[in-house]
C-alpha cells in the first residue's frame, strides 16, 4: 500500500514537472517570436474601442458600409461578452496588422487599418479567431491559441506557409491556416466564438 501512494506521488510530481517544462518552453518561444514582430510586454499608449460608434469616430471620413457595420457589431458584442478588449495602438507600423494578446484578453490592431475598414474588419475577423482557439486550451499548453479543426483552404495554407511573416512561428501553424480562412467571414467567426467559448 505504501509502495503504491508513493508511486502516485511520484507520478503526480513528474506530471508536474512536464507541465511547467512544456509551458516554459512555449513562454520561450513565445517571447522569440514577440521580439521578432518587436512586440513590447509593457502596455502600449492605445485607444480602447468598445462599440461600433467608437469605431464609426475612428474611421471617419471613412465610414463603414452598412454591411460592415451588420458584420462588426455582433463580433465586438461577441468579444465583450468574453471580457476580451481591442485597443487601436498609438502609433502605425509595418510589423503586423493585429495581436492576439492572450494572457491580457487583448486584441491590439494598428492604426494604419483605419485607412480601409475592410482590412480592419479581416484583421478583427482574424484574431477573432485566435481568441476561439484560446478557449480550447487546456492546462498543458496554457493560454495559446490550439488548432480548432476548422476546414481550411489550400491556398491560404500555401500563402501562410510561403509568408516570411510566419518562417520562424513558434506554434502549429494550423492556428494561421485557420485564422486566415475566416478572416474574410466575421458571420462565421461569431459562430466560431459561440462553439468554442464559453461566454461568461
Amino acid at each position: 500500500m505504501r509502495l503504491n501512494r508513493r508511486w502516485r506521488y511520484g507520478l503526480g510530481l513528474s506530471t508536474l514537472f512536464i507541465v511547467l517544462g512544456v509551458q516554459g518552453w512555449q513562454q520561450w518561444q513565445q517571447r522569440r517570436w514577440a521580439d521578432t514582430l518587436g512586440i513590447t510586454a509593457a502596455p502600449l499608449p492605445s485607444d480602447r474601442l468598445v462599440t461600433l460608434a467608437d469605431w464609426q469616430r475612428r474611421l471617419d471620413p471613412l465610414r463603414l458600409t452598412p454591411r460592415q457595420q451588420q458584420q462588426l457589431e455582433p463580433l465586438l458584442i461577441s468579444l465583450q461578452r468574453l471580457r476580451v478588449s481591442v485597443e487601436l495602438e498609438a502609433d502605425p507600423h509595418d510589423r503586423y496588422a493585429g495581436l492576439w494578446l492572450p494572457s491580457q484578453r487583448q486584441i491590439r490592431l494598428n492604426p494604419r487599418l483605419l485607412r480601409s475598414p475592410s482590412a480592419l474588419l479581416q484583421s478583427l475577423s482574424h484574431e477573432s479567431v485566435h481568441v476561439a482557439q484560446s478557449c480550447r486550451s487546456n492546462l498543458l499548453w496554457g493560454y495559446s491559441p490550439v488548432p480548432l479543426g476548422l476546414a481550411t483552404d489550400p491556398q491560404v495554407r500555401r500563402r501562410v506557409d510561403q509568408s516570411p511573416l510566419y518562417q520562424n512561428y513558434p506554434g502549429d501553424r494550423r492556428v494561421e491556416y485557420e485564422a486566415h480562412t475566416y478572416a474574410q467571414q466575421p458571420e462565421q467567426v461569431v459562430q466560431i466564438l459561440k462553439t468554442a467559448c464559453t461566454e461568461s
